[in-house]
């Protein structure tokens, strides 16, 4: 993430916009995501990342977890407690 946040009301409106636009679904896997399930996701993160539309896309949530980004690491136990991704997960990681 960016480091600076936006207040929590323009998140809010920003992840409903992303949303909308990415057709309700995860943009890797095409899963039909509600949106208080859904992800979104930085393609760019951390310093060079910015909050404008076009660095954001709509993940679900094993797709958010899978994605190789070092900032994505702390999801990873949470994710095989819930049975979200097998054991074997290190196998799935993508990156685009």
């Amino acid at each position: 993430m960016p480091k600076k946040r936006p207040p929590r009301e323009v998140w809010i409106e920003i992840r409903r916009v992303v949303w909308e636009r990415d057709g309700r679904r995860c943009v890797r896997c095409e899963t039909s995501l509600t949106l208080k399930e859904c992800h979104i996701d930085h393609k760019i993160s951390g310093k060079l990342g910015t909050n404008k539309l076009s660095n954001l896309r709509t993940l679900c949530r094993r797709c958010h977890v899978l994605r190789m980004d070092m900032r994505h690491r702390g999801m990873i136990a949470k994710a095989l407690e819930d049975g979200i991704i097998p054991a074997n997960w290190r196998d799935l990681v993508w990156e685009d």
